[in-house]
């Protein structure tokens, strides 16, 4: 009887925990902006960039077309 009665408490425990994990991680949104330039794009530029212009940010060039790539910033909305 105890060993089912420890069981059923850590399965709630476990299903509790869970719940506020996911509470906090549904909670945070991203936002993203585009930082204009030729179609080239360097990593460490980008990610300097993003840091200049938006609190808290980094950035990451991503393919457009071919051969052309655009700096994206990314940062934790408030």
């Amino acid at each position: 009887m105890s060993k089912l009665s420890c069981n059923i408490f850590f399965a709630l425990l476990l299903i509790f925990s869970v719940a506020l994990i996911m509470h906090q991680v549904l909670g945070q949104e991203i936002c993203h902006a585009q930082i204009p330039g030729n179609g080239s794009c360097d990593a460490a530029t980008c990610s300097s960039q993003c840091a200049q212009s938006f609190q808290g940010s980094f950035g990451a060039c991503f393919q457009t077309f071919t051969n052309r790539f655009t700096c994206q910033c990314s940062w934790t909305c408030s």
